[in-house]
C-alpha cells in the first residue's frame, strides 16, 4: 500500500475519531449538564450510551494509532524527528485525554 493512500486512510479515521467525540460530548452536555440529569432513566441511558461511544472512540483511535504506525515503521526513540512521529504521539495523547473523560463519566455514575 502506497503512503499517500495510508496517509488518506488514516485522515479519514481521525475525522471519525473527531466526529464522535463531537457527538459524545455534545451528549455529555444534553445528558450530564442540563435538567435532563434530574430524570433517572434518561440520565442513565444516556451515560451508558456516552460511555459507549467514548469506549469505541478510544478503541477505534487506538487502533488506528498503531496501524498507522506500524506501516510507516516510526521509532519514537530515534534520533530524527518528523511530522508522522509528532501525529502519531499527538494522537497517543489525545487518547490519554479521552480515557481521562471516559473516566470521569464513569465516575459520575457512582457519585
Amino acid at each position: 500500500m502506497s503512503s499517500s493512500i495510508m496517509l488518506v486512510e488514516y485522515a479519514k479515521s481521525t475525522q471519525n475519531v473527531c466526529m464522535c467525540l463531537g457527538l459524545s460530548i455534545f451528549m455529555i452536555i444534553l445528558f450530564m449538564m442540563t435538567p435532563l440529569k434530574s430524570f433517572i432513566l434518561s440520565s442513565i441511558f444516556g451515560k451508558v450510551v456516552i460511555i459507549t461511544l467514548l469506549g469505541y472512540t478510544l478503541y477505534y483511535n487506538i487502533i488506528q494509532t498503531n496501524k498507522f504506525y506500524n506501516n510507516f515503521n516510526v521509532s519514537l526513540t530515534s534520533g530524527n524527528w518528523d511530522e508522522i512521529k509528532t501525529n502519531v504521539l499527538c494522537s497517543y495523547i489525545f487518547s490519554l485525554f479521552m480515557l481521562v473523560l471516559l473516566l470521569s463519566v464513569i465516575r459520575q455514575i457512582y457519585s
